[in-house]
């Protein structure tokens, strides 16, 4: 974890971090909006594997 000396940084870097991410989230909301709109509700499928 990362140390700050101040609010200012921690802010900063925590903003920096979310532009990085937007893309990426808007993407997944689009997606999900189409889906959404054309009423498919496709349920995904949850498998569960074990490493032995």
């Amino acid at each position: 974890m990362t140390e700050f000396s101040s609010t200012e940084e921690r802010v900063a870097f925590y903003l920096q971090q979310m532009k990085k991410a937007m893309p990426e989230i808007k993407r997944q909301i689009k997606v999900y909006e189409d889906s959404v709109r054309s009423g498919k509700s496709k349920k995904n499928k949850i498998t569960i594997s074990r490493n032995v």
